[in-house]
């Protein structure tokens, strides 16, 4: 499969130059293209969207106004326009409009409308909200009422305080209730791409404020209790909160005190495992108390670094209902497989179980590599 950055190879950047000498016949594809293929070559995604915006900018008119209108002119019209832009192709577009449109508020947000239906402006739209909060904030308001659900989500997703790929917005995190007032608009949305945009903002906002999380879930959930879909995005809201341990995500999810859970025997784990095999683990759980208990089990890997020291990578495992005094078995197999986001070391690595929040002894196990 060929890398993401080959979204803005040289024949897919052709493709965008076509369009807008379509809607512009002036724009000059021969010195667009000029040594593209080996500007690009060294580059990776991001950047060699930039070096396209660079290009596009500097082959058509400067003028804001004018310069969106014909941005917007080569978007696909709907889902039947096979030649017009769509997709990442749309992306270097939006970033003109971010550089662009702060002086020209109103013909930007109108661009970035259009564009986010073919692709998405959750990364334009994060200058405007540093730049002109209030005016910003208002707009996506506004917009939480647009007929089109990739425009609602540009709403929560654009303003998301840790959105990935995008720069942070520390103001709203500092002060959630900037967005929050958007995200009660949204969060019964009758989209399950909106909502799953909602949970990842509210996500966002756990790892710095999570009694506010919780307490404005208990409130959606309070004000609408028949709701079918609010307990998936609820769950997802909470799950940097339930991968803590989080007492009070934990309980909200349903899951009762650790106190009442002990591990029968200790984990019985490969105790030699080579890279690209797996960790087998197997263990027992009982529920002490006299009462139904729901008890989710995770695990962490604690990785050996290089400089010796462990750290630890927490995995989602299983949930299950315990009735008083029931035990429960568990196996199970982890894969340690080379993947470029991470280095392996020879040496002693560490399997923890963790249950209701609640960490357990590691066990140690040998990688070798």
């Amino acid at each position: 499969m060929d890398p993401m950055k080959n979204s803005f190879s040289a024949e897919n950047a052709r493709r965008i130059a076509v369009q807008l000498q379509r809607a512009y016949p002036e724009f000059p594809i021969a010195a667009f293209c000029d040594d593209l293929e080996n500007a690009l070559e060294p580059l990776e995604l991001k950047q060699r969207m930039h070096l396209l915006a660079d290009r596009i900018e500097a082959n058509l008119p400067s003028h804001p106004p004018r310069l969106f209108t014909l941005l917007v002119a080569t978007l696909a019209k709907d889902e039947t326009d096979s030649e017009s832009l769509r997709g990442f192709a749309v992306w270097p577009l939006t970033e003109i409009v971010a550089r662009r449109g702060l002086d020209f508020f109103d013909e930007a947000m109108s661009a970035l409308r259009a564009m986010t239906r073919c692709f998405t402006a959750e990364f334009a739209i994060r200058p405007f909200l540093r730049h002109q909060p209030q005016r910003t904030l208002q707009q996506l308001k506004t917009w939480c009422h647009d007929p089109d659900e990739n425009v609602r989500r540009l709403v929560s997703e654009g303003s998301r305080p840790l959105l990935p790929w995008g720069e942070r917005l520390p103001q709203i995190m500092a002060n959630p209730s900037l967005t929050l007032p958007l995200l009660e608009l949204l969060h019964r949305d009758e989209s399950a791409f909106v909502r799953l945009s909602v949970s990842n903002h509210l996500n966002d906002f756990s790892k710095v404020h999570p009694e506010l999380v919780i307490d404005t879930l208990v409130k959606w959930r309070s004000a609408k209790p028949t709701d079918a879909h609010f307990d998936k995005l609820a769950r997802h809201a909470c799950r940097t909160l339930i991968k803590q341990g989080h007492p009070q995500a934990l309980a909200y999810q349903g899951f009762g005190a650790a106190e009442s859970l002990e591990i029968e025997t200790p984990p019985v784990i490969t105790p030699t495992v080579k890279l690209g095999g797996h960790l087998e683990y197997r263990l027992t759980i009982r529920n002490t108390s006299r009462q139904p208990l729901r008890v989710l089990f995770d695990y962490a890997i604690w990785h050996r670094k290089a400089n010796g020291s462990l750290t630890a990578k927490v995995f989602k495992g299983r949930v299950k209902e315990l009735a008083a005094g029931e035990s429960w078995n568990i196996q199970g197999r982890h894969p340690l497989k080379p993947i470029t986001t991470r280095v392996y070391y020879s040496g002693v690595h560490g399997f923890e179980p963790r249950l209701n929040g609640k960490t357990f002894p590691m066990h140690d196990f040998i990688l070798e590599i």
